[in-house]
């Protein structure tokens, strides 16, 4: 996707420069200033187009089983209809003609073409949720790109295609009574394309000063450069945002937790607030494996993640921290009693109900203070790890360290994970 918004900056300053070398010679071309407004519509709604499917694959992307229809639609304004699960907004999605081949695709995110409905149907899939958007072609050029494109006095139409040739500049016919302007859009769509057709009334002009509707397309050149820049900045968004969080529970990945659990680290030694860093492992999670399936593992530690979250306080940090164990730090806590606390209420709810189907799971946590247990990341965690395999191994649900030197209480393979 990153190609697509190189390509719509790349498009934006040439129309600009385009713009400017028209604007010296238009004299010489009766149709030069039809053909810009029609360019420039076109440009303006491919953009749009593009903006609004990846916005709807973002919005699915973040949606839970919480998640209302409502919500998903919020941020468009517009008459679409979404569905997560079995709930609705309206029609249900999954009648559409194309949603069966789109669900068979193996991606996070799907977006094809129905030409049945003429609309764009996007999915989101994970083991445990099916979400999805449907697009009318009507309502995917937003309000800001139409009004401008209406100032241009230009007519604009969106149409499925049975190609799916990639993008190209839009191109230019003359057909009878119109100035045509056609776009062929393949991206971000994985199945099918679409046609953006902009059209004019064919008015040769008289060759006179007409410079006046080229400042207009100048500044909406310079609109298309500042939508380009806003599509760029959504992409260093999600980039981020991929290389922050666990794909499949959305919590802090590995590497952020070490991240931001130094900063925490140093701010505690700072002002001398201690905190508490706590180590969750599932039990029985590799038997559920075997005998459920992967896919309902899945379930389980998706599951287990929005109930650690629930748990916690919004100073809290949790985050997965591979496999079947997760990772909590917890600011502030300083006391043997405030962190059993904390753990009773860890432990009680993962336990509470199912967390799929009819499984029940209890975690064994190890807890670690700061600077009591460690005065840095690696020592916590690694007390924190002892903790854990005691409180495993001797059956109970939560083990606060002790001060005792941690790494002799490891066998050799928890020793090697402890130490990162």
């Amino acid at each position: 996707m990153g190609f697509i918004r190189v390509g719509a900056l790349v498009g934006s300053l040439m129309l600009l420069v385009a713009t400017l070398v028209a604007l010296v010679d238009h004299r010489s071309d009766p149709y030069s200033e039809q053909d810009m407004r029609v360019q420039t519509a076109a440009a303006m709604a491919s953009n749009s187009v593009q903006d609004t499917v990846l916005r709807a694959r973002a919005v699915l992307t973040v949606s839970t089983a919480n998640t209302s229809p409502e919500e998903l639609l919020a941020t468009f304004g517009a008459t679409v209809e979404a569905c997560v699960g079995p709930r609705c907004s309206g029609p249900d999605l999954a009648a559409l003609s194309t949603f069966g081949s789109a669900a068979s695709k193996s991606l996070p995110t799907v977006a094809v073409v129905d030409s049945a409905s003429n609309s764009v149907l996007v999915l989101a899939q994970t083991p445990a949720l099916t979400s999805s958007i449907q697009l009318p072609l009507n309502a995917v050029i937003d309000a800001f790109a139409l009004q401008h494109i209406l100032e241009l006095d230009v007519d604009v139409n969106v149409k499925p295609s049975d190609s799916e040739a990639p993008p190209e500049v839009a191109s230019i016919a003359n057909e009878p009574g119109q100035r045509v302007a056609v776009a062929q859009i393949s991206e971000p769509l994985d199945g099918g394309s679409l046609l953006v057709i902009t059209s004019v009334e064919s008015i040769a002009g008289s060759g006179a000063d007409t410079s006046g509707p080229y400042v207009i397309v100048l500044g909406l050149g310079t609109i298309l450069v500042a939508l380009a820049g806003r599509m760029f900045l959504a992409e260093r968004r999600n980039l981020e945002r991929r290389a922050t969080t666990d794909e499949l529970t959305g919590l802090a990945n590995r590497r952020e937790f070490e991240r931001q659990s130094e900063e925490a680290i140093e701010m505690a030694g700072r002002f001398g607030t201690g905190l508490c860093i706590m180590l969750i492992d599932l039990n029985g999670f590799k038997q559920i494996n075997d005998t459920r399936g992967h896919q309902f593992g899945d379930s389980v530690l998706a599951e287990c993640a929005d109930r650690l979250v629930g748990a916690l306080r919004d100073t809290d940090l949790v985050a997965r921290w591979g496999g079947d164990e997760f990772v909590v730090i917890l600011p502030g806590l300083v006391e043997a009693n405030a962190v059993r606390d904390s753990a009773e209420r860890i432990a009680a709810a993962m336990s509470s109900a199912p967390m799929a189907g009819d499984v029940l799971v209890s975690g064994s946590i190890g807890a670690a203070l700061f600077p009591r247990h460690g005065s840095d990341f690696v020592a916590l965690m690694q007390a924190a790890d002892v903790a854990m395999y005691e409180a495993k191994t001797t059956g109970v649900t939560h083990r606060l360290a002790s001060t005792v030197e941690a790494e002799s209480s490891l066998p050799a393979d928890r020793r090697k994970s402890a130490g990162g």
